[in-house]
């Protein structure tokens, strides 16, 4: 058994001992799809921290216990990644996706409306889901807003989009679904202004993606 696959039996063993909630519902508790879930249990590849520290809290763990489990079984880390062109370039060309809100409307928005902005931002990513699911996969993305965030993730995978992509999904979800509930804490306009940044310019990420599909898929005469 690998360090990964230890840490992931600890992980079910945690789960069976909160009285093995279904995936659904550790999704809807942790605000991650349930693929990431899935994958976390499953052990073949470790999970990220955000990830696993949610599901510690879901599973009512020792936090820091888990903690020093995960870094065991994370060993040395990993060499690191250069950062993605699309957190760090500074766009002109802002594109416009219609969705009721444009950037500057939003980012306008997050300290007077909070929930019409994260609204927005939700809603950002779940248009350019759908677009990026369409060209590439020839499908949808399913009902459940959780699918809206494993279409990222399945992008990111396969190459499509760069590594991060999906963090940044899963915590926009996560904020968005939380707003919905009256005893969730509302992010401060700090925490919210940079959401919104994050959510749109991974938004543009996948639009420029579906735009180069539509560019190279154009007959040629």
């Amino acid at each position: 058994m690998t360090a990964v696959e230890a840490f992931a039996h600890q992980l079910r063993q945690l789960h069976a001992a909160a009285g093995a909630p279904s995936i659904r519902q550790m999704a809807a508790r942790t605000g991650y799809g349930k693929s990431t879930i899935s994958e976390a249990l499953a052990g073949r590849r470790l999970p990220t921290w955000p990830v696993v520290e949610k599901l510690a809290a879901a599973l009512g763990a020792d936090a820091d216990r888990v903690r020093d489990q995960w870094v065991a079984a994370r060993g040395r880390p990993a060499e690191v990644q250069p950062v993605p062109d699309w957190l760090t370039s500074v766009r002109t060309d802002i594109p416009q996706i219609v969705t009721g809100l444009s950037f500057e409307e939003a980012c306008a928005l997050a300290a007077s409306e909070p929930k019409r902005a994260l609204a927005s931002s939700w809603e950002v990513l779940r248009v350019c889901a759908l677009q990026l699911a369409h060209c590439y996969y020839g499908d949808i993305p399913g009902s459940w807003s959780s699918n809206v965030v494993e279409t990222y993730e399945r992008a990111e995978k396969d190459g499509l989009l760069p590594a991060g992509v999906t963090a940044v999904a899963n915590t926009v979800h996560y904020r968005h679904v939380g707003s919905n509930f009256a005893d969730e804490e509302l992010p401060s306009t700090a925490e919210l202004f940079q959401i919104v940044v994050l959510a749109y310019r991974l938004a543009w990420q996948a639009r420029d993606v579906v735009d180069i599909y539509a560019e190279t898929s154009k007959p040629r005469s």
